[in-house]
């Protein structure tokens, strides 16, 4: 390199402060590229065996006119050091790669590829799509594997059942869950108190279908009823009601116009002296709750994660008795709220 052009790089582009950002786009390129491998199927690949990019392709499903562009992708993985070739074969090489291809860590594959997928997305996309007016909705999750992330948050929610079930002499017996998730509340339910009759939905069939799977491997299946639904065209269970019905991570899943629509439709569910529970994040939280805030404003939802306070208000202001919550999570805005159904008088006074 001649002096002059070093000159011109240092003085004119200002060369250095790129320089000094070199690891934070290292790092971008490492999390784009290991997320994009775990979710094509590549990092379980190779870590399964080392393979030759025919394999990779046929694996991929890559047509053979595109073999090209692989390549040139899994470059990208090379330079990046997240892979390495040896014999014509590529092997997992990086720190981070390696790490989510294990079967054991996928919890937390799944987190990463939800900030890498939808997060970062939301963050990058939110001036244009609040200019042109492009909001999120449903169809732009996975939700398959939201279902797989949520499950980092399964202890709490466990501890917000125990809670929940402890409250009366006798623990209920007829229960909902709206918004199955991956099945696993609904298993851990049935395996606490075997006598449960459980009922389960939710409005995407590929999380009924998650859901079915792991009750099925469970040997639970066909003891809860579950089906594909949206909850305000569900009607009570005949004249007793459910004791309990759950909403676990999805209350803002609603527009702000249902949410009190919703909470009084519940209500309608419930036996006299039924309860709800709910877990939620809300607002406040950690930069990752900051971000799912943003991508429920910017979704067709348009409400975002709820304050504490509203939804304690929401409760009051509907007439719920008994109404307690708990911080589930040390340190972060992720909360358990339970409260007992309004009384009839209450329900048959306010307005529909």
């Amino acid at each position: 390199m001649k002096l002059a052009t070093l000159k011109k790089l240092i003085f004119e582009k200002n060369v250095l402060s790129f320089l000094r950002l070199g690891g934070e786009t290292q790092s971008l390129y490492r999390s784009a590229f290991a997320s994009a491998a775990d979710a094509s199927g590549l990092l379980s690949l190779l870590h399964e065996a080392p393979r030759d990019s025919h394999s990779i392709a046929q694996a991929l499903r890559v047509d053979p006119e595109r073999h090209h562009a692989l390549l040139a992708w899994l470059d990208c993985g090379l330079g990046v050091g997240e892979l390495a070739l040896r014999g014509g074969r590529y092997h997992l090489k990086g720190k981070l790669s390696r790490l989510l291809a294990r079967p054991r860590n996928d919890v937390t594959a799944a987190m990463f590829a939800e900030v890498t997928r939808y997060h970062f997305d939301a963050i990058l996309a939110a001036p244009t799509r609040l200019r042109e007016g492009r909001a999120y909705t449903l169809d732009d999750q996975d939700g398959a594997l939201i279902a797989r992330s949520s499950r980092i948050l399964e202890p709490f929610v466990e501890e917000a059942i125990d809670w929940a079930f402890a409250q009366d002499p006798q623990p209920p017996q007829l229960v909902l869950e709206v918004g199955c998730g991956a099945g696993h509340y609904l298993s851990y339910m049935l395996r606490q108190w075997p006598q449960l009759r459980l009922s389960a939905i939710d409005m995407q069939a590929e999380v009924v279908d998650s859901a079915c799977a792991h009750l099925e491997a469970q040997g639970l299946l066909e003891r809860v009823t579950l089906r594909e639904a949206n909850l305000f065209e569900l009607g009570p269970p005949g004249d007793q009601g459910y004791e309990l019905i759950t909403l676990h991570n999805n209350f803002y899943y609603f527009k702000a116009a249902e949410r009190r629509a919703l909470l009084d439709h519940v209500a309608g569910l419930l036996a006299p002296e039924g309860r709800v529970l709910i877990t939620s994040s809300c607002q406040g939280g950690s930069p990752a709750v900051a971000a799912l805030h943003l991508w429920w404003t910017l979704s067709d939802i348009d409400a975002g994660l709820p304050r504490r306070e509203q939804l304690l208000s929401l409760l009051q202001d509907g007439g719920w008795r008994d109404i307690a919550h708990r911080q589930l999570l040390p340190g972060e805005s992720y909360y358990g709220f339970l409260a007992r159904r309004p009384a009839p008088s209450d329900m048959t006074r306010r307005p529909r």
